[in-house]
């Protein structure tokens, strides 16, 4: 991250959710990633479905505690595509989930997480996939324990490392972008308007 970037996330007031959802969802508030978790204090959690409200993000409650709270933020259209590719199919029957439909899938994954945030369970990998990991970086990670990894940034990378570390510096340059917006006043639903704006541009030179 550039100098520039952090001296503005320096003087940034990371007690607004807005804040909070620049910082930790750049990369699904740019339409680089389909999903993406957020994690607030639990006083803020009534804010954050009204900042995505008719923005085309959903917003599912993962987990939350006295202190904090963790939301799912997802495209869901995009999320549904993700989930119907084989390998993450396959993998996510290998790991106990029998129904494909969205809600379902979620609330069992949310039970899961809260299980392990009580110690009761293993972290749920499966939620790696959710938010679109590639499945052989999981299952590496699961395979693994999470040690010898070739890479390690959004993820533990166990393959195509290279692929990934492009991602990577996507996102970083993603966040940049979304803290200087912030930084000048713009809004998370202008920022995703704007961003929405250029992918149908973008789709649509693609179609000619």
């Amino acid at each position: 991250m550039s100098t520039e970037a952090l001296k503005l996330i320096c003087a940034m007031d990371r007690n607004r959710l807005e804040a909070q959802i620049g910082l930790q969802c750049a990369p699904l508030l740019t339409g680089l990633k389909i999903s993406n978790l957020l994690t607030i204090p639990s006083k803020m959690r009534q804010q954050v479905s009204q900042v995505f409200r008719k923005t085309g993000i959903s917003v599912f409650l993962l987990y939350q505690s006295s202190q904090k709270t963790t939301f799912f933020l997802y495209r869901e259209q995009e999320l549904e595509w993700a989930l119907k590719k084989k390998k993450v199919r396959k993998m996510m029957e290998q790991l106990g989930y029998q129904s494909t439909h969205l809600p379902d899938l979620l609330r069992q994954v949310a039970e899961r997480y809260e299980a392990h945030m009580a110690l009761r369970e293993e972290f749920p990998h499966e939620l790696g996939l959710l938010l679109g990991y590639p499945p052989e970086d999981v299952a590496g990670f699961i395979l693994h324990k999470g040690k010898n990894f070739l890479y390690s940034g959004y993820w533990k990378v166990y393959e195509n490392p290279e692929k990934s570390l492009i991602l990577f510096q996507q996102f970083e340059s993603a966040r940049e972008e979304i803290v200087r917006m912030m930084s000048a006043g713009i809004s998370i639903e202008e920022i995703l308007e704007f961003y929405q704006s250029r992918r149908v541009t973008s789709l649509k030179s693609m179609a000619v």
